[in-house]
């Protein structure tokens, strides 16, 4: 279900004890949101997963379309059989000139590497119009009035306030709190299972703000 924004700035104005929006206004705070859910996003992928065709271009490469964050899964041809997952070096030693193989509209292995999550490679090289079905996560669309509903599953209503809250106490004011900020950000940072060592770089950062 998705989140009204007003149940969002409800919740940060509160803590913020800034009901009026004098201190962080409207604007700013939606900003943040916007931010809070692509990050959401970044760190759980599953958190607004998308499951579309894609019309492949000639060759082995191939890239998700504008707004998409990361793969997930390359499920099938469409139509027909399923596409399994290989690692690269494997193909890779096992012919290495398979990059320049004889293209075809039906696809039996896909690689995927964290380096380039917006990316990855199909085996056989794809004729161009071959069509797939991937799996993959995209931001919800940008939110820009409290009227507006982010489209983002309300599961995630606690971590996007902590971000929130975070970004305003790191902000670069009188009423800038670098320890409550960095707390904020480890609340938020802990409810999505992220590494303590992103944790503490953006802690002392939001410190020497």
């Amino acid at each position: 279900m998705p989140i009204p924004v007003a149940d969002i700035l409800s919740r940060a104005s509160i803590v913020l004890n800034d009901e009026d929006h004098v201190r962080w206004t409207v604007g700013e705070l939606l900003e943040w949101i916007n931010d809070a859910a692509g990050e959401v996003v970044i760190r759980r992928p599953q958190a607004r997963a998308q499951v579309r065709a894609l019309t492949l271009v000639a060759g082995p490469l191939q890239s998700l379309p504008v707004g998409g964050i990361q793969v997930i899964d390359v499920v099938r041809n469409v139509p027909g059989r399923s596409i399994s997952r290989v690692q690269r070096r494997l193909l890779d030693d096992q012919a290495p000139d398979w990059y320049d193989a004889k293209q075809a509209d039906r696809i039996k292995h896909y690689t995927l590497e964290e380096e380039t999550p917006t990316h990855f490679y199909v085996y056989p090289p794809a004729k161009a119009g071959a069509v797939v079905e991937v799996k993959f996560s995209e931001a919800p669309p940008a939110v820009t009035q409290q009227t507006d509903t982010l489209d983002i599953d309300r599961a995630y209503i606690g971590p996007i306030v902590s971000y929130v809250l975070y970004r305003s106490m790191a902000k670069d004011s009188e009423y800038a709190n670098g320890a409550v900020a960095a707390a904020h950000f480890q609340a938020f940072s802990e409810a999505l299972g992220t590494n303590n060592a992103v944790t503490t770089a953006v802690t002392a950062q939001a410190g020497q703000q």
